[in-house]
């Protein structure tokens, strides 16, 4: 197979995206995660070039923020494959707030335009289904853009009939699968967060 198309991942987070990275890492692909220095230009044609140049070494990407950005992508690369991870959106934002609560978050506030998940779900909502109808819309038609819904078709024969590729024997990777562990996760966000608001003040 020669240069491999590149890959990009355009789902929010907690949409599968970290087993999907597994699952391209699996197949050989180089991927990039997130790089919050996306968010710093104004200017169309400096952000282009900075993208660019940052993904000269890599074959796919994943994580906030990336996604706010599909239409940069396309421009720059329109024989990439284009990946949307969806989930329903109650299931979506329950998994955000378990994970991040009322912690302030400075790259979801850029997104967000609110303190945190707690309190403002209503709004994380609004972004994040405002955000996969655009994509949908953009992409319609286009052959080169596959949705992959958690619970429908995360499997390898989804993705590799979509890269053209051979399906490994492996089962399709699934994160945090770890009850235990995701319990001192929660235990070490909740401290980590109590300490945080705090130290600044946060009621």
């Amino acid at each position: 197979m020669g240069m491999k198309s590149k890959v990009f991942v355009i789902g929010f987070h907690k949409t599968g995206t970290t087993s999907l990275e597994t699952a391209l890492e699996n197949l050989g692909y180089r991927v990039y995660g997130g790089d919050k220095n996306l968010l710093k230009f104004d200017d169309s044609k400096d952000l282009k070039e900075y993208i660019h140049r940052a993904l000269q070494d890599w074959d796919a990407v994943q994580d906030m923020p990336w996604p706010l950005f599909y239409k940069e992508l396309h421009d720059l690369y329109p024989d990439a494959k284009f990946i949307m991870t969806l989930r329903e959106t109650e299931g979506w934002i329950n998994s955000v707030v378990r994970h991040w609560g009322s912690i302030r978050v400075p790259l979801h506030r850029k997104i967000y335009n609110v303190p945190c998940a707690e309190g403002f779900e209503e709004t994380y909502k609004r972004i994040y289904t405002g955000h996969n109808k655009k994509v949908l819309d953009f992409f319609q038609n286009k052959p080169n853009f596959l949705v992959m819904e958690q619970g429908k078709n995360f499997d390898y024969k989804t993705l590799c009939d979509f890269l053209s590729l051979g399906i490994p024997p492996e089962e399709f990777p699934h994160s945090r699968k770890n009850t235990r562990l995701r319990a001192k996760i929660k235990l070490y966000r909740d401290l980590r967060s109590f300490y945080w608001n705090k130290k600044n003040n946060w009621k």
